[in-house]
């Protein structure tokens, strides 16, 4: 009996569909109008990118893993979960990058840079991620302020486009409007830097106080996440399994 129970649970988990989060109280990130200040990003900046006009037909997460991740992909759940163990070889823009929980200062101009302990960077990519768990679906409004160039993916689909700077590190210039789905939303923020000051960030709206975002205040994301992994020849399992 106790095989076929074990049996069963396994296949529980193995038809799990979306996401779940572990039960217990997470400290996630304030909403609404709060600029981010925790990203899943890569544990370096793209280097030596020629600049941002350049650089910005260039997909460097598909080019760094011979196409196993790209933009789009890793803005949708199923993408997410290959960071956990995917390197970005880029031996001539940085070398290799895996993933990491970095916090950036809002009101910092330079804050591309800062996590990694660099001053005022040139010619440097940043590519960064949150979750947006949402209660419910709905419309609302995305607020970016970037240096220079900014692309963002949600779920998939590319929702922004700017290759202007926005004037300073928390002035926002082109508000824009997204769709959320009820549940987990993963948003994908990067910015190409040519000089000069190097900065992004984004908030929601005033309303949007009741969103959690991931990464944690503590510095959690893939633990945090009850998104289904998929070994090959294996039946599923999820992060927190994986954690424990």
């Amino acid at each position: 009996m106790k095989c076929k129970f074990i049996t069963l649970l396994v296949c529980t988990l193995a038809l799990t569909v979306g996401v779940a989060y572990l039960s217990v109280a997470q400290d996630y990130q304030p909403a609404g109008e709060e600029w981010i200040t925790k990203w899943w990003a890569l544990d370096g900046p793209i280097t030596n990118t020629g600049g941002f006009e350049a650089s910005a037909a260039h997909d460097w997460l598909s080019e760094g893993t011979n196409g196993k991740l790209t933009q789009e992909l890793v803005s949708t759940m199923n993408g997410l979960k290959l960071t956990a163990d995917t390197i970005v070889s880029l031996p001539d823009n940085g070398g290799d990058f895996g993933w990491t929980v970095i916090t950036i200062d809002p009101n910092d101009g330079n804050n591309m840079s800062t996590p990694y302990g660099l001053v005022d960077e040139s010619d440097i990519e940043t590519y960064a991620i949150i979750v947006v768990d949402s209660p419910d679906a709905r419309t609302t409004t995305i607020y970016p302020a970037h240096d220079d160039y900014a692309h963002i993916w949600l779920n998939g689909e590319k929702v922004y486009d700017n290759p202007n700077w926005t004037g300073g590190a928390t002035t926002v210039t082109t508000p824009t409007e997204v769709n959320l789905k009820k549940g987990a939303n993963v948003l994908l923020y990067r910015c190409g830097e040519s000089g000069g000051s190097d900065y992004f960030n984004l908030h929601f709206d005033a309303g949007d106080t009741d969103l959690k975002i991931i990464p944690t205040m503590d510095d959690r994301f893939l633990d945090v996440l009850g998104t289904a992994v998929e070994p090959s020849g294996k039946l599923s399992v999820t992060w927190a399994d994986l954690k424990r």
